[in-house]
């Protein structure tokens, strides 16, 4: 019955020996996602770490067996609970790897979605500061535009009241010449008696700017 138990013990830790072997592989390609972590998880990457937790998983189940298998024989060597002993530390490592793992990747992947976010967040506040750049120097044209325009306005205003007094005073000017024309046609005299009074004042000026010649000539020969 003890060669029984002891085949047993040997068979069931062959096999937890297989899946140690292959859990350091899977391992080990599991480690290369740290190394290349995308935002997002892939299907292969999803897929191995399913495969990993099930292997794990057989793996407890293996040295559960085992721990059944020596329980049940009192006269169990020595090196087999060694042996089931150290399967139990390997899994354990394992399992510390391979949450290790997993969570560099977990940390790796929330860093590279935090970048990009900020990207993101930054490429936003960029396009909303020249999108509020080009508002307010549309703004500020319009009210430029809005300034020469009330300029002209005021320039246009100033020359219509310019031309407006102008008119008035050319009609004002009209109707004093009218009536100027008009009294002289009512007194007949008045136009001769200022005919004489154009002629004496141009006789007096001639006669004024005749001595005043005569005294600068004086004054230049006699000097």
């Amino acid at each position: 019955m003890s060669e029984n138990s002891g085949a047993s013990f040997v068979t069931v830790r062959g096999q937890a020996i297989s899946l140690e072997t292959q859990t350091e592989s899977l391992l080990s390609r599991y480690s290369s996602f740290a190394q290349t972590t995308s935002s997002e998880q892939s299907g292969k990457e999803k897929k191995l770490d399913t495969q990993i937790e099930n292997t794990l998983q057989k793996r407890q189940e293996i040295i559960d067996d085992l721990n059944d298998i020596c329980s049940k024989n009192p006269s169990i060597s020595a090196s087999k609970l060694s042996q089931l002993q150290r399967h139990k530390e390997v899994l354990q490592e394992h399992r510390k790897n391979f949450q290790n793992i997993r969570s560099s990747i977990q940390q790796e992947r929330n860093r590279l979605n935090l970048l990009f976010s900020v990207k993101n967040d930054i490429a936003q506040h960029n396009s909303n500061t020249n999108i509020n750049d080009e508002d307010e120097y549309m703004q500020n044209e319009a009210r430029r535009i809005d300034q020469s325009h009330n300029v002209v306005d005021r320039l246009i205003s100033q020359a219509w009241e310019t031309r407006d007094h102008f008119t008035a005073q050319n009609t004002v000017l009209s109707n004093v010449n009218n009536k100027t024309l008009q009294v002289l046609q009512r007194i007949p005299g008045l136009n001769h008696l200022l005919g004489k009074i154009n002629t004496r004042r141009k006789k007096n000026a001639v006669i004024l700017s005749t001595v005043m010649t005569l005294c600068i000539l004086f004054l230049y020969f006699t000097w």
